[in-house]
């Protein structure tokens, strides 16, 4: 185990998050994710298996000879370590029994896992009838083109026909809601191009934001009406005033989560919430929402403004947009806001990530939404991943809750999910842990961890599937 504890130290100590500004043909998705591939190619050669990469966009470590391959799929890169952390988020910290640092549980740990699974079983010397592969990729967390890369261009051989993807949750996850993500561009009316300096907030679009602000010109209509509140005394008291105390708690947040400073040119207003998974938007606290909320209740005629609050920025925004759905297979349609800013062409931009069960169609999702921008917004489709749905008689869905249960010795049942793995761009694949459903990792979060116990057990769980898989 203290080996396995070493290399996750190492593999942590890499910042693999997306560095758009730093790409290459050898890295293209970045210096630091290149960093963790080779990091993970080299270790895989030290432990005597077989490896190779695809340029760049994907490796693999396998072990066994067989004209098809079974494989566990997992991902190198990290979406941002954000603010809260107690710890250095890029630094391992083993702590009362549990596992801190960023890429611990999503996906990391698991990485690190089923490569000393394949050693282990390697170094037995037993033979299989199939090939065992861990493919692992460098841009799961912005759109997994990695995956798709693969997909087109790696050999047949190279393609797994069975696997199971070590980053959502045990027993197993057998459907996967689909993912819209969705950029938004309105122009800026009269009350945002007089009054607003500046707007932002959130850095990914599959994160919860935690922090946003607006900043408001001092010599503006609105920044004349800030200068007034609370006497003039331009303090975080401000928020106590009528006009904005009834607007933020009827929306169920507290005066407490905003602050005000008073700059050079400019007052600026920041709210900050928790962060956290955009699948699962009602356990992170939106700070983008509150900011909306500040706006609209301070910005008298601004389309932007209430379109905003209305339709984007509000808990009943997918029913007031008229695009909620829910069904028994896959669950209930979500949505979040997670970036927020201006652009260089007088326009605000904001990215939505929906999460779409088996009923909702994309197509009429992405046209009713269009319907509710401001004059002159459009709407464009980032990202699209179908469902995920594969039965739960399925031999692969029964080999691998059979694993469950003898390694557990719990019944294994099927969870539907609104995550998005890479499950879902190979030819038959489902989520297998590496924790419990109801174990709380912090994903996306800061503090994320994982426990030594979960740690341990997983490893016997992803050993004994590439041993099932592998003898089918």
């Amino acid at each position: 185990m203290n080996i396995m504890i070493d290399d996750l130290k190492e593999l942590i100590a890499i910042k693999s998050v997306l560095d758009e500004a730093d790409l290459s043909k050898a890295a293209p998705f970045g210096l630091g994710n290149r960093q963790a591939l080779d990091w993970f190619l080299n270790k895989a050669k030290e432990y005597g298996l077989k490896t190779g990469e695809l340029d760049g966009y994907v490796g693999w470590a396998e072990y066994g000879e067989g004209e098809e391959c079974i494989a566990a799929l997992c991902h190198l890169d990290v979406v941002p370590a954000g603010d809260g952390w107690t710890t250095d988020p890029f630094e391992l910290v083993q702590k009362d029994g549990y596992l801190y640092g960023r890429g611990v549980a999503d996906n990391k740990g698991s990485a690190i896992l089923c490569l000393h699974a394949l050693k282990q079983i390697k170094e037995s010397g037993l033979k299989y009838k199939h090939r065992m592969r861990l493919i692992v990729g460098l841009n799961e967390e912005h759109g997994s083109a990695c995956i798709k890369h693969m997909m087109k261009n790696a050999h047949k051989e190279q393609i797994p026909f069975v696997s199971f993807v070590p980053d959502s949750s045990f027993p197993l996850i057998n459907s996967e809601k689909g993912i819209l993500h969705l950029s938004a561009k309105i122009p800026l009316d009269t009350f945002f191009r007089e009054n607003i300096a500046f707007i932002e907030g959130g850095q990914s679009i599959n994160v919860i934001p935690d922090k946003a602000s607006v900043s408001i010109f001092k010599d503006s209509a609105l920044g004349g009406i800030i200068a007034r509140l609370n006497g003039g005394d331009i303090n975080n008291k401000i928020f106590s005033d009528s006009s904005l105390a009834g607007a933020i708690l009827a929306s169920g947040v507290s005066l407490d989560d905003f602050s005000v400073k008073n700059e050079l040119e400019v007052y600026t207003i920041g709210a900050v919430g928790l962060a956290g998974h955009a699948m699962e938007p009602d356990k992170g606290d939106n700070a983008i929402w509150k900011i909306v909320t500040i706006l609209d209740a301070i910005a008298g005629d601004s389309s932007i403004a209430s379109a905003l609050k209305n339709n984007f920025c509000h808990v009943k925004a997918a029913e007031n947009l008229g695009i909620y759905k829910e069904d028994k297979e896959s669950g209930k349609l979500t949505m979040n806001i997670g970036i927020i800013e201006f652009d260089d062409d007088n326009y605000l931009k904001f990215t939505i990530d929906l999460r779409l069960p088996i009923s909702a169609k994309h197509d009429d999702i992405k046209k009713k939404i269009e319907q509710h921008l401001p004059k002159g917004g459009k709407l464009e489709v980032l990202r699209y991943a179908a469902n995920l749905y594969v039965s739960q008689d399925d031999d692969l869905v029964k080999t691998l809750l059979k694993v469950y249960k003898d390694k557990t010795g719990k019944e294994g049942y099927c969870i539907k999910t609104g995550g998005g793995t890479y499950a879902r761009d190979l030819p038959k694949a489902v989520a297998f842990g590496p924790v419990e459903e109801a174990v709380e990792t912090n994903l996306h979060k800061a503090q994320e961890n994982m426990s030594l116990k979960d740690f341990e057990t997983a490893f016997e769980i992803y050993k004994a599937a590439f041993i099932e898989l592998g003898k089918a």
